[in-house]
């Protein structure tokens, strides 16, 4: 009796490891893929400062909003200032290219963009940094936007396969919304 006990015992924790190697294993192969999947995203892709800086020296002016667009092809859309105004750029995030460029238009009804990011006491940098210690994750999306009267930031984190909106005060620095996208 005490010998089939034992056998039985055994036969448990023979189980037990194998469950604990299967789920290493797994735990490691799915790291590994997602280390692989942010590095594909990332690979090629010109650095942010090297963007800005390149935009800045070919327009001839200072970037004053940045924001990464993680569709395919990944963008960088930003606001420069010139000497003759404020301009709206799309550039290529892996080539460096001008996709699009645009002129801001003082006529618009709303606020511009480049009012709306001069007025802003908080910068998109710092917005991103506040809502990622809301929730932990990787910003795929962020905007300035106006709502209610007032500047917010509203920005996307993806945290694995479940992505979040965070809205951020533009002139305090507040988190005034987290919801969670189904």
């Amino acid at each position: 009796m005490k010998k089939q006990l034992s056998t039985i015992k055994e036969g448990i924790i023979q189980k037990k490891k194998i469950i604990m190697t299967v789920s290493a294993a797994t735990v490691l192969l799915f790291g590994g893929a997602a280390g692989t999947a942010v590095y594909a995203v990332n690979k090629g892709a010109l650095p942010e400062d090297e963007a800005v800086k390149m935009i800045s020296d070919e327009l001839g002016g200072e970037v004053t909003h940045f924001e990464k667009d993680w569709d395919q092809p990944m963008t960088y859309e930003m606001t420069v200032k010139t000497k003759d105004g404020y301009q709206d750029v799309d550039v290529d995030a892996e080539k460096g290219e001008i996709l699009s460029q645009e002129t801001d238009d003082d006529e618009d009804e709303d606020m511009s963009t480049q009012q709306a990011v001069e007025k802003a006491k908080v910068s998109m940098a710092e917005a991103e940094k506040i809502a990622l210690k809301k929730v932990a994750g990787q910003v795929t999306d962020a905007e300035l936007d106006s709502e209610n009267g007032g500047l917010v930031y509203e920005l996307e984190i993806k945290q694995g396969k479940k992505e979040s909106d965070v809205v951020v005060d533009a002139m305090t620095g507040d988190v005034l919304k987290t919801e969670l996208d189904d």
